[in-house]
């Protein structure tokens, strides 16, 4: 039964993690529309391609682990201005960080473990990348 309760929850958190990437996706998109700065575009950019291939990574684990195709709806993202959205990403890739250590630490499989590593990774650039441009348009 323990068991069970285990397994229910690395689902439930790999939908998490798959309706924050699809969230972020939109997210980083819309940001990149509010400046015609290169720099800052090239930046976000970065984080929004990383987040569609973060979005099907995890579809990957979710299907081999459970032999299920799913689809996260696009979620509602709210508008906001430049800096606000680049201050939120800062703490949405840290908050998906001590998700995806959970979910990795769940994981039996080295080929999972090693995806989730891959986009811990990725994520701490993000966040890395957007104090950067926080610090520019502060």
């Amino acid at each position: 039964m323990q068991h069970n309760k285990y397994i229910n929850r690395l689902f439930d958190m790999i939908k998490d993690a798959l309706k924050g990437e699809r969230y972020d996706f939109i997210k980083y998109k819309n940001l990149m529309e509010l400046t015609d700065n290169k720099e800052i575009i090239e930046n976000i950019r970065y984080a929004y391609l990383d987040e569609g291939k973060h979005y099907k990574m995890f579809l990957e684990i979710f299907k081999d682990l459970t032999s299920e195709i799913i689809e996260v709806p696009a979620p509602e993202v709210e508008k906001c201005r430049l800096i606000d959205g680049i201050k939120t990403g800062i703490q949405g890739e840290l908050k998906a960080v001590e998700l995806y250590r959970q979910i990795r630490a769940m994981l039996d499989s080295k080929k999972h473990r090693d995806m989730l590593f891959e986009i811990i990774t990725d994520e701490q650039e993000h966040a890395t990348r957007f104090v950067y441009l926080y610090s520019m348009l502060k």
